[in-house]
Formats: structure tokens, sequence, C-alpha cells
């Protein structure tokens, strides 16, 4: 499990710098896909709640400290996220695109959802998605077909304990 967390890190930091320095910087893209929550929601799925909340959890702080967002809320949000989709492993049948594309568009609206929820606390301190904003529709749909395609490149990589070379 340590090993599997460690790994999860390292390429948290990796998926947040092409998030960040990248796919910011490209002026066509109307949103951009949020690489590291689609990779949560692999780890989770695929190892387990434990691993999925501390990856979650993790992977927030680290998002609070590079975000404007209050320092907590994408830690409590991503740590909620890895909880509910490792609570699902093994119940679903991963295919190639139709089960990852809805994991991907449920995880994108399940952290609109908390967002929203935790907007009552934290009042205008958070941006929360309005449910008739184009922006969340397109976030939801660049999600949506960006996870099974990085769903089967995290499957190359065994020690994230996806699926093995063998059964790609």
């Amino acid at each position: 499990m340590i090993k599997k967390t460690l790994w999860s890190l390292f390429l948290i930091l990796f998926l947040s710098l092409i998030e960040s320095s990248i796919l910011a910087n490209i002026s066509f893209l109307p949103v951009i896909p949020d690489l590291v929550m689609i990779f949560l929601l692999y780890i989770s799925f695929y190892n387990g709640q434990i691993v999925g909340e501390t990856t979650g959890f993790f992977s927030g702080i680290f998002l609070d400290f590079i975000s404007a967002s209050p320092l907590g809320l994408n830690a409590f949000v991503r740590t909620v996220q890895g909880f509910v989709f490792g609570f699902v492993r093994g119940n679903i049948n991963l295919g190639r695109f139709f089960a990852p594309f809805l994991i991907g568009v449920t995880g994108t609206l399940f952290k609109a959802f908390i967002t929203w929820v935790l907007s009552f606390f934290f009042g205008s301190l958070i941006i929360n998605y309005s449910i008739f904003s184009v922006h969340l529709w397109l976030e939801t749909l660049a999600n949506g077909l960006l996870t099974p395609v990085l769903f089967f490149i995290f499957d190359f990589f065994p020690v994230l304990g996806g699926k093995t070379n063998t059964e790609i």
C-alpha cells in the first residue's frame, strides 16, 4: 500500500504540472481537464477506499497549496471522492470506453456537487459550479472523454494496482 501511495503521489505531482503549465496555456481549450481527478478515480477504483482516501487527501492538499482556494477545500473534496469511488471497487466491470467514460462524468459531477454543498459553508470564498453553466458541462465532457484514454495508459503501470500487461 505504501508503494502504491508513493507512486500515486509522484504521478499526482507530474499530472498537476502538466495540467497547470501545459494545458492551462493552450488558448483554444475552453476548459482544462482534471487529470488529477481522473487519476484519483483510477487509483480509488482499483485499490479501494484506504488508498483512494490517502491519495485524495494528499492530492487535495497539494492542489490547495497551488490554488487560491481555502486550505482544506480540495483536500476534503478529493478525500470524499477517493472514499466513494474506492467503495465501488470491483463492483463495476470496466470495459474499454463506456464504463470509464461514466466514471469520469460521474466523478466530475460529484466534484461539482460537493463543491456546491461546501459553498454554503465557505460562502463567496470558493467558486462553485452552476448547473446551467457551459463550463461545467464542457469540463464534464472533457473529463469523460479523457478518462478511458488515461485509464488505458495507467493500465500499463502495474505498480498502480490496475490491470496487468497480460490483461490489456
